[in-house]
């Protein structure tokens, strides 16, 4: 099968008898792509991929060489960001490493800082996406300083936030539905999912479920959270072959991708409403395969 012509025929489905045509053809709208280790001399091919599919925004992670390049006003670095904007992507530049919250900072860390000026200097992003992780270190996972890095996770997050929103440039975080049922003392009564949202403009949950009853049933109490804090959310989504069974697309049908997703981003508009902006898909490698996949079978 031609794969733009199938890419291009799924959001007229109906599917499941979950939502309408309509509906289906407003939530390839609200897709987003994580994209990593992909350099902006790639991002022709980026731009084509994410045409063809319908993805709205990425969430572009850009390589240490190339943060260097904006640095110097490399004219090709900066062709290939807008030429990204050109095809009428909404670009937010990723950085993140969960190191980065095992001390208190007075600054953002080097990289932000040099994504930051690079849109200072040239206007090329319209936000910044952290993905930290804070629970992924061991000294979380054994409790020996969660409150600490819990406490340096939310500082972190409200000084680059107020670093960034100098330039008019709005910060998303990626959580965790664990984050939901931890109260830190940092997060003042809240809980940590509570806290990270409020220290930023938006959140982008890491539910990594491959089905909309999946997801419920692992982060509904984050779901609530995010919903009721008045600030803008994305829901993850992957596409990662070493995923297990139930947290990753890799394991189901190609064909069932998008109808699927879509359906997922329709019912959660309906039900949540104000603030959910859509399905943000890891990864843009991994996606590729899978729809390469998919249109091989």
């Amino acid at each position: 099968m031609d794969r733009a012509r199938f890419i291009g025929t799924t959001a007229g489905f109906l599917v499941a008898g979950r939502i309408t045509v309509a509906a289906a053809a407003a939530a390839t709208g609200s897709r987003s792509l994580w994209v990593w280790r992909t350099p902006l001399a790639e991002t022709g091919a980026l731009a084509t991929f994410a045409q063809q599919n319908h993805f709205a925004t990425l969430f572009l992670s850009i390589p240490a060489a190339d943060r260097s390049a904006l640095e110097k006003d490399d004219p090709t670095a900066l062709r290939a960001l807008r030429a990204l904007k050109s095809a009428g992507l909404a670009i937010y530049c990723t950085a993140g490493d969960p190191s980065w919250v095992k001390r208190s900072r007075t600054e953002p860390p080097t990289s932000v800082h040099k994504l930051l000026a690079a849109h200072k200097a040239h206007g090329v992003f319209e936000g910044v996406a952290l993905d930290v992780e804070p629970h992924t270190l061991p000294e979380w996972k054994d409790g020996s300083q969660k409150d600490t890095l819990a406490a340096n996770s939310i500082a972190l997050f409200g000084l680059i936030r107020s670093a960034a929103s100098r330039l008019d440039l709005p910060v998303l975080a990626t959580v965790h539905p664990t984050y939901a049922k931890y109260s830190p003392p940092s997060a003042n009564g809240q809980t940590f999912l509570q806290a990270v949202a409020q220290a930023v403009d938006a959140t982008a949950l890491m539910a990594y479920r491959n089905s909309e009853e999946k997801l419920q049933s692992f982060a509904g109490p984050a779901l609530e959270q995010l919903a009721g804090g008045g600030k803008s959310w994305w829901i993850g989504v992957s596409t990662h072959a070493n995923k297990g069974p139930d947290e990753s697309y890799a394991s189901l049908p190609p064909a069932q991708f998008f109808p699927d997703i879509d359906a997922t981003a329709a019912d959660l508009e309906k039900r949540y409403g104000h603030g959910f902006q859509g399905i943000a898909v890891e990864d843009y490698r991994d996606t590729a395969n899978l729809l390469n996949a998919g249109a091989r079978s």
